[in-house]
């Protein structure tokens, strides 16, 4: 467009009248020529120019016409799983997104002058608010005209995506759009939603059974434990530290805090004894050490080392010689009596540090102890209580018919996992499950970095600011080398810093997301940081003005009448209409700055059962 060119659709339809003008006048030039003995030349001449005007004004016309019509906007739509599945076969390396157009300048111009317009004057009673309608349905119909299938490489995915939406706006509709994709893919994905949407759960269930895979879908939620899996949220580790690490800093703490440095040391203490023991770390056996079997872990792993260094036999009658010689009343001195042997004998042999940690807690101070570790207990307990126990720390020889699942193996049979977390109901432990996880999935990432080659594993994660965690942060900011594609869903910027309770950290998660999908949002804050994400840009606008001045006698009278057409600088998406935004529409800005004005499908289909 010329910075001279201004055009405003939002008027009469001058053009239209134009057109009937000339057509009303080429039918009564006709008329004429029939009642009379007009020439015929002359006639054929006007007849021609008359139409040749009509003609260049039904163009404008239709435009004027169609522009209006949009703003209607347009009715919800939806898309079927077969349709999904077919979208993602004719088009392997893209992701769809809805049907949008680019919000280009011109479409920027055309809300900024509708804003201070009568919706209703324009397009008549059809621009009325409907109460059943949440929104402004015009913002959308700007563009209607241009729309079409949006589609981004599929590939960009491992730059992430932040979903931005208050309650209602249809995060939850987009995330089901999203997740039926990527396993009609063939990829793994893991949900992690903390009000345990049933309708999330179904999406993976039915797109499961619809390939024909539905044993690849598992299920998790707390309180439904009998479908549950059962998942065990410490059997991944590339390290035994990183295990004490993932327990300890549910703790709420300082940086610093001596009270989580001794738990984290006490819990690797415990977890390097077990492995000596070829016991598998899990939160039951974690608890019921700390809690009081210390002495009873301590024989296990003196026991297994000395008879890794002596023999099994040998060390057998050392222990017996030792403990006879000290004759023990209880499980306590008999395991001091082999940590005497340890020093004794062991160590001059083959020492380990890993145990002698385990010794040392032996010798601690009882109530002291107990006192140190009392911010790590309360968290052991709640998970492990009642049908928690069984759920998260699970036993491969029990007669618990429930399947046993772990993120690592749902990752390498591109299966498909929900995780309910049930935070409504019980919030401290939906966002304690919810941030072992995390920090299992980042444990699990780190192994694929070094060890495997990666592969597409899609991640979403619901009221994200519920679970958020420093490992989350390092899988927004490492995961891509992994594979790792995250989508992460929350209603403001606010619930990032509430939670992090440090806003640089709430602003690493932001910084992090090159994709961000804004729903209606009704929150200033979280409006501006959209809004700073696209590049400001320049309005033109009429601006008319009248005068009159007096002579110097006072007799002679001057006016003046003028219009001039101005610019002024704007935001290319006005931050108001983000909270004006009708149920499942979007604005995107994506990597790079294309910017599309969007709404999205229902997917529906048959029910999961």
């Amino acid at each position: 467009m010329s910075e001279w060119d201004y055009t405003s659709y939002w008027r009469k339809n001058y053009e239209a009248r134009e057109a009937v003008a000339w057509g009303s006048s080429m039918l009564a030039g006709t008329a004429v020529q029939l009642m009379t003995e007009m020439p015929v030349t002359p006639y054929l001449i006007t007849l021609g120019v008359q139409a040749g005007f009509a003609l260049a004004a039904i163009p404008r016309a239709l435009r004027v016409h169609r522009a209006k019509a949009c703003l209607v906007g347009a009715d919800l739509s939806f898309i079927t799983l077969e349709e999904v599945m077919e979208l993602v076969k004719r088009h392997p390396h893209e992701f769809y997104f809805g049907e949008a157009f680019p919000w280009r300048q011109r479409h920027g111009q055309y809300a900024f002058e509708l804003q201070a317009m009568d919706i209703e004057a324009i397009i008549g009673k059809r621009g009325r608010r409907n109460a059943e309608v949440k929104g402004t349905k015009w913002i959308h119909g700007i563009g209607m005209d241009e729309e079409e299938p949006c589609f981004r490489p599929a590939d960009q995915r491992s730059i992430h995506h932040l979903v931005l939406g208050t309650t209602g706006a249809g995060k939850t509709r987009w995330f089901d759009l999203a997740i039926s994709q990527c396993i009609a893919r063939g990829e793994p994905v893991i949900v992690i939603d903390p009000k345990g949407d049933k309708g999330l759960a179904e999406t993976c269930e039915r797109t499961c059974k619809a390939m024909g895979k539905a044993s690849l879908f598992k299920y998790f939620h707390p309180a439904h434990p009998d479908k549950s899996v059962r998942l065990s949220l410490t059997k991944n580790y590339g390290r035994a530290t990183e295990v004490a690490s993932r327990v300890a800093v549910l703790m709420k703490s300082e940086a610093g805090d001596p009270f989580q440095a001794f738990a984290q040391m006490s819990l690797n203490s415990v977890i390097q004894a077990m492995l000596i023991c070829n016991i598998l770390p899990t939160l039951v056996g974690l608890r019921r050490t700390l809690e009081g079997d210390v002495p009873g872990l301590t024989i296990k792993v003196v026991m297994a080392f000395g008879s890794k260094v002596f023999g099994e036999d040998e060390f057998a009658r050392m222990a017996e010689s030792a403990i006879l010689s000290a004759k023990v009343r209880n499980i306590e001195e008999k395991a001091k009596v082999l940590r005497k042997v340890y020093y004794n004998d062991i160590a001059k042999v083959e020492a380990n540090t890993d145990l002698e940690g385990l010794l040392t807690m032996l010798e601690h101070e009882r109530s002291h102890f107990s006192k140190m570790i009392a911010g790590l207990l309360p968290i052991l307990v709640m998970l492990t209580s009642g049908e928690m126990g069984p759920l998260l720390s699970p036993h491969i020889d029990d007669e618990d018919p429930r399947r046993i699942s772990d993120l690592n193996s749902v990752i390498n049979a591109d299966q498909v996992l929900y995780l309910g977390l049930d935070s409504l109901a019980d919030p401290m432990v939906g966002s304690t499950i919810g941030s072992l996880a995390l920090a299992d999935l980042a444990s699990t990432a780190g192994e694929i970095y070094n060890h495997r080659l990666p592969k597409p594993v899609n991640i979403f994660v619901d009221e994200a600011a519920e679970v958020i965690n420093d490992q989350l942060i390092q899988l927004l900011n490492k995961g891509r080398g992994a594979g790792i594609n995250l989508y992460i869903a929350t209603q403001t910027i606010a619930d990032f810093k509430a939670r992090m309770g440090d806003e640089a950290k709430a602003m690493q998660v932001l910084g992090n997301a090159n994709n961000i999908i804004c729903l209606r949002i009704l929150d200033t804050d979280t409006q501006e940081f959209v809004a700073k994400k696209m590049t400001p840009t320049r309005y033109k606008y009429v601006m008319r003005t009248q005068g009159n001045s007096a002579g110097e006698g006072g007799v002679v009278q001057g006016g003046n009448v003028g219009e001039r057409l101005m610019q002024e600088e704007g935001e290319r998406f006005p931050t108001a209409l983000l909270g004006e935004l009708p149920d499942l529409e979007y604005l995107a800005v994506f990597a790079g700055g294309d910017i599309r004005k969007g709404r999205l499908p229902i997917l529906t289909g048959p029910t999961a059962n």
